[in-house]
């Protein structure tokens, strides 16, 4: 048998069915094509492939929770920023200053840069909450501004 034609590959011989089945049926061709199209079974991955896919999930997973922990942590720097802003506004609004720059920018849409202390009347009940009664000097010995 070694004057035997090689068989012909399935692939090549389906191609050429469907080439004929389009010239003579195009709906037929297209159902076909459809059904051909759901027969496709996924190859097995392999080895190599499933090793470095189980990398990059890890990688992605430790790159996730890195995110998610510099998500906190800016959450946190952000309340802490909102307090100390609020903290500075109550001061500002107790000895008569701009709120927003203390009278330091010339651009500040609040005051213009005349915002230094005193610009505006203080906010004597905030002021004596914060720094004590007017005209009182606090002593580090004091128990009221002991901490």
């Amino acid at each position: 048998m070694a004057d035997s034609l090689p068989a012909p590959d399935p692939q090549d011989v389906a191609r050429q069915m469907m080439a004929d089945l389009q010239r003579t049926n195009p709906q037929l061709a297209m159902i076909a094509q459809m059904m051909q199209a759901r027969a496709i079974v996924a190859e097995p991955v392999s080895a190599d492939l499933s090793d470095e896919v189980s990398d990059l999930a890890e990688r992605l997973a430790e790159a996730e929770a890195r995110i998610e922990a510099m998500r906190r942590q800016a959450r946190r720097l952000y309340e802490a920023h909102r307090g100390a802003s609020e903290r500075l506004a109550e001061l500002a609004a107790a000895l008569g200053a701009c709120g927003l720059c203390w009278g330091e920018d010339d651009f500040c849409p609040s005051c213009r840069g005349r915002g230094r202390p005193g610009m505006v009347r203080p906010d004597l009940e905030l002021r004596a909450r914060l720094l004590g009664p007017v005209g009182r000097v606090p002593s580090c010995s004091d128990p009221e501004t002991t901490h």
